[in-house]
């Protein structure tokens, strides 16, 4: 896919006893009846980005959390070291030499070993590191009590990520409901989708309360599409917040992987044409109903306004991270399909935010966020 940009356009067409879905559009209007017409798709309207979209007047400021570390590897050319946090889809690097990570290259080492957590200061806007700060036991005992909003207390076990390859999916099959069900939340949802408008006016809504956008917003905090580069966790979240709250309708989540020595990586067309990777990715999925021939079948799409400009079924998703013009090394490792309350990943399952209080601290942080510079 060469970019994000492109308007997919989705259609639904009988073959031969069976269904394939062609893929070139993109998702969401307000519509809680069946379409009168089984075979016809309403066309989404194409969002249109202000012409300053990709500049800002400030940067994301520096950043000091408590994060665990899900990996720690030397890059090919053996000069620096990658770490991945559980708590940031972005990967960092930081040199070999520095005396920073030298310093606290066996603290690094035992915090992973043992998953705890450390303190890291960052630039979300470079990914470089400022510093590694050895968390203080009152910091590690709240975190293992469940006093952390990242603390394992507040984890919730399900089903482990499926290896796949995008190049081999077979769209036919895979976008369908009924071959996701290997993920048992799927068995749970029955208030589904129920045509493409509506699924359109959703994407629309979620899009315009953009911080990309000009104000006023319905909600209280923007959402940061305009930086792709993290908090994929915090806008997916409050995505899900919305559309449960105005259309009631079921949504999970998708989570995509590039596990070591892969990574996902993207070209963010919408947003200055610049590369970006990470090691995970997560976005609200919906399941679509699609009528034919009496039958009534149930697709899987996703909610993405910061990768495009529609909704767009859950293959065409996952093809997009493997850009190999942007990363030699892009390749979408695995997935998995997760209930809503699922945040971001943590060992052993996934973290949760029930009162969305690290969401609006993420909005809020990444409000200034610039994906190209």
């Amino acid at each position: 896919m060469k970019r994000f940009s492109l308007i997919l356009l989705n259609k639904v067409r009988a073959v031969t006893g069976g269904i394939i879905l062609l893929l070139t559009s993109l998702f969401f209007t307000a519509c809680n009846g069946n379409s009168n017409n089984d075979n016809t798709v309403d066309e989404p309207k194409e969002i249109k980005m202000p012409a300053d979209s990709t500049k800002s007047k400030m940067a994301v400021t520096n950043d000091s959390s408590l994060l665990t570390i899900a990996s720690i590897s030397e890059t090919k050319d053996g000069k620096n070291m990658e770490l991945r946090f559980y708590e940031r889809e972005a990967t960092y690097s930081i040199d070999k030499n520095d005396k920073i990570y030298s310093a606290n290259a066996d603290l690094l080492t035992q915090a992973l070993k043992n998953n705890t957590p450390v303190k890291l200061v960052s630039n979300p806007s470079t990914h470089t590191i400022g510093n590694i700060i050895k968390a203080r036991d009152e910091e590690v005992k709240a975190y293992n009590n469940g006093e952390g909003i990242n603390s394992p207390k507040m984890k919730i076990r399900s089903a482990a990520p499926v290896s796949i390859d995008v190049s081999k999916i077979d769209t036919s099959k895979f976008n369908r409901v009924d071959y996701q069900l290997r993920f048992p939340i799927f068995k749970l949802c029955t208030n589904v989708v129920p045509d493409y408008a509506t699924l359109v006016a959703m994407f629309n809504y979620c899009a315009s309360q953009g911080c990309n956008n000009p104000p006023p917003y319905t909600i209280t905090n923007c959402i940061p599409f305009q930086y792709v580069r993290d908090g994929c966790y915090a806008r997916a979240h409050k995505m899900r917040q919305m559309i449960m709250a105005k259309y009631g309708y079921c949504v999970e989540k998708v989570f995509s992987y590039g596990i070591n020595p892969n990574t996902l990586a993207v070209k963010a067309g919408m947003w200055g044409g610049c590369c970006v990777t990470w090691w995970y990715h997560v976005v609200p999925l919906l399941r679509l109903n699609v009528k034919y021939r009496g039958l009534t079948l149930q697709f899987c799409y996703v909610i993405d306004p910061g990768m495009f400009t529609g909704p767009v079924t859950l293959s065409t998703w996952l093809q997009a991270q493997a850009n190999l013009t942007c990363a030699g090394n892009a390749k979408v490792t695995s997935y998995s399909i997760q209930p809503g309350t699922a945040y971001w990943p943590m060992n052993g399952g996934y973290g949760t935010d029930p009162n969305y209080v690290l969401t609006e601290q993420t909005l809020i942080g990444y409000h200034n966020g610039i994906t190209c510079n």
